[in-house]
């Protein structure tokens, strides 16, 4: 077998992730976002954050398993990699939300 396709799937993975840790670092740090998610995003840093979460999330389950191959240790990586997939969705819930307000936003409906 041929292993220069595991090269570049290796590359292409980290340019991904670089990408990923980038935007969660400029989130964070200044506030930007990308121009998809401008509109949307009330809290900039806990959406940097967020994203900083869910690349480590992804980046840990090939290491785990380039590093200890199938066994226990990949799969707590895999259950690990699980939960920080589920907090980064749930902190980039916040991220959307406004801070002030304990639920989403309603209209007063006709009085009776």
């Amino acid at each position: 077998m041929n292993p220069d396709w595991h090269l570049a799937l290796g590359l292409a993975a980290g340019v991904v992730l670089g990408l990923g840790a980038a935007a969660g670092i400029a989130a964070v740090r200044t506030g930007w976002l990308p121009r998809r998610a401008r509109g949307r995003v009330v809290r900039r840093r806990l959406w940097g954050q967020a994203t900083l979460v869910l690349t480590a999330s992804l980046g840990l389950q090939p290491f785990a398993l380039a590093l200890f191959g199938p066994g226990p240790v990949q799969f707590a990586a895999s259950l690990l990699c699980g939960a920080g997939i589920i907090t980064s969705v749930v902190m980039r819930q916040r991220a959307m939300r406004d801070r002030r307000r304990s639920g989403p936003a309603t209209t007063p409906g006709p009085a009776a």
